[in-house]
């Protein structure tokens, strides 16, 4: 088994737990959702973070100052598929949800297929793929939790909502496989473009969908920017030990 698949194999595991933590406890019991803003603010920050101190300096050594061209095509690729295509996740924290349940799923799933061609992306940089997965991972439970939410509210089974979210899962790896089928490990450009592209994915992410909502919905403005810094510490922490 290569690196790559030996990798991709262990972060698929990963992420299945924190798919499973997220989408499929709710099932079980009911969730206290009073708590899922801060941790909406720590997701991030990580993201942030993993975005300007590891993915744009990385791209930056390869494509220089074009690096900006790719993190920008990134932000408004994801904000052209949310604004006109789907309904993100993030959106529907505190609003009517009769007409949400499949959109939320294709804007899930279009967001989880990106986040897998970013990981793949990463896998062939020594030592970016860790950091990417951290970034999704600590976005995938808090965003299953409010899909599963949704999906709960608006008369979906449960036996549907767990093969929704097993279809999520495999998106990681389907991702990952795509980028690696075409960006091979010696077309270093281009790899760099598209980790550039995927910090720009992550920005908007963050910026556009998981800061807005948690601060609307935080009971306390303090402690949710003091989270958004405590991702945004986190990852530059792993960059000094990177």
């Amino acid at each position: 088994m290569s690196a790559f698949a030996q990798s991709l194999a262990i972060y698929t595991g990963l992420m299945a737990l924190a798919i499973i933590v997220g989408g499929f406890l709710p099932l079980i019991r009911p969730w206290n959702r009073k708590h899922l803003p801060l941790v909406l603010s720590l997701a991030a920050g990580i993201m942030l973070g993993s975005a300007f101190t590891h993915l744009i300096p990385e791209a930056y050594e390869a494509v220089g100052k074009s690096v900006g061209i790719y993190v920008l095509a990134g932000f408004l690729f994801l904000y052209v598929i949310e604004k006109f295509i789907t309904v993100h996740i993030c959106e529907t924290l505190d609003c009517e949800v009769h007409h949400l349940g499949i959109n939320a799923f294709i804007g899930i799933a279009i967001h989880t297929l990106i986040q897998g061609i970013a990981l793949g992306g990463g896998l062939l940089v020594p030592g970016l793929g860790p950091i990417i997965f951290l970034a999704i991972v600590a976005h995938k439970a808090p965003e299953m939790f409010s899909l599963t939410t949704v999906l709960l509210a608006s008369g979906t089974s449960r036996r549907r909502i767990i093969l929704l979210s097993s279809i999520i899962l495999f998106l990681i790896p389907i991702g990952a496989l795509l980028a690696y089928g075409v960006l091979q490990p010696d077309h270093t450009a281009t790899i760099a473009k598209a980790v550039a592209f995927s910090a720009g994915t992550f920005i908007h992410i963050s910026l556009s969908d998981l800061l807005p909502e948690a601060h609307r919905h935080s009971s306390s403005k303090v402690l949710s920017t003091l989270m958004l810094l405590l991702g945004v510490i986190l990852m530059s922490v792993l960059e000094n030990t990177h």
